[in-house]
């Protein structure tokens, strides 16, 4: 986690479910009622660009299972959405013309429904992970966040795809007790119509590879094409609300924790501009990416030194270089130190 609390606001869009939900349900306290709480009017809700800091959706979240004794579920949260009420996102995922491509939608512009969380594809040969991973940490809400956008990621895979791929559902944390004292394990695969693993090494989904070029279910390239365009000024008109060099390092930082370590060609793609674009940009912040990605790869090795017993060939490896030889002579370039001699004296 590695973003500050202040930099992230919430959507109105992850807001909408509580205004159905109190608004439908007798539950001791009103939609107006949370509106007071955060100290703003109907009309200011319903605008469209409406949104939360961090502090506020925390507050709202420990305010309201306090008033509601706890009764605001997973259920609740997630029976408001459907592909269409995510607005461009979701369109764009139905209109995808493969799997692969509707998970590049989740994987590019989960920042403006979930600012908090980022989202990784791991391809293996047999199974593939989508992999979720909190950027900022909002508490205790942390698990109702990744269980919120899991469901989410969820409902609309089902409606892109329909229900013929396979998939089970991880999370790092324990699925919980209910009011019996019994597993809730049975309650989250009936919630998600799926298998649910607790305790897992990972939070998202796991499925079989060869499902990633699996045709959707209502495919429109004119469609994906227009809504993408305009979800990519959406998105880099929030870039442009902070330093363009703190967005490609944390970037970069997020993709190093994943094993990834792009060339300045291929980070350039993934973030929809050339190579040359990202260098100037960079440039006139008196940044290059090197330097950027240095720092990404050296910071994880500077932490699987001090906190692993990994070999130092096993950290070259997971930091991206052939072998430890390498890795230890750019360690050292950069550190005055070599992986060993600065393990040593930590």
């Amino acid at each position: 986690m590695n973003v500050a609390k202040k930099n992230v606001r919430f959507p109105k869009t992850l807001l909408e479910p509580l205004r159905h939900t109190l608004e439908s349900r007798n539950l001791g306290v009103t939609f107006e009622d949370m509106l007071d709480q955060i100290g703003i009017e109907r009309a200011h809700f319903d605008d469209p660009s409406f949104s939360v800091d961090s502090d506020t959706f925390l507050m709202l979240h420990r305010w309201l299972r306090k008033r509601t004794q706890g009764q605001i579920h997973l259920k609740d949260w997630l029976s408001g959405y459907s592909a269409t009420s995510i607005g461009l996102a979701g369109l764009a995922a139905l209109s995808s013309l493969s799997a692969r491509d509707a998970l590049s939608v989740a994987i590019r512009y989960i920042p403006l429904f979930a600012p908090a969380i980022k989202i990784d594809l791991l391809e293996g040969e047999d199974n593939s992970k989508l992999v979720l991973e909190l950027v900022v940490d909002l508490e205790e809400m942390n698990r109702v966040l990744l269980e919120i956008t899991v469901g989410v990621i969820n409902i609309i895979s089902h409606e892109t795809m329909g229900n013929g791929i396979p998939r089970t559902i991880h999370f790092r944390h324990d699925c919980g007790l209910d009011k019996q004292g019994k597993s809730r394990v049975d309650e989250y695969r009936e919630t998600y119509g799926c298998e649910v693993v607790f305790n897992s090494d990972f939070d998202g989904f796991i499925s079989d590879s060869k499902f990633l070029d699996a045709k959707t279910r209502s495919p429109n390239e004119a469609t994906t094409r227009l809504t993408r365009s305009i979800l990519d000024s959406e998105i880099e008109a929030r870039m442009a609300s902070q330093s363009f060099g703190s967005f490609v390092r944390n970037e970069l930082l997020q993709m190093a924790k994943n094993g990834k370590f792009p060339s300045v060609e291929d980070f350039a793609e993934q973030i929809h501009i050339t190579p040359r674009t990202l260098a100037r940009r960079l440039a006139s912040e008196n940044i290059s990416y090197k330097n950027l990605a240095n720092e990404a790869w050296l910071k994880l090795a500077r932490e699987l030194l001090s906190t692993t017993p990994l070999s130092i060939d096993q950290i070259a490896h997971r930091t991206g270089f052939i072998n430890g030889n390498s890795f230890s002579r750019a360690f050292k370039s950069l550190t005055g130190a070599t992986p060993l001699h600065w393990r040593q004296s930590q």
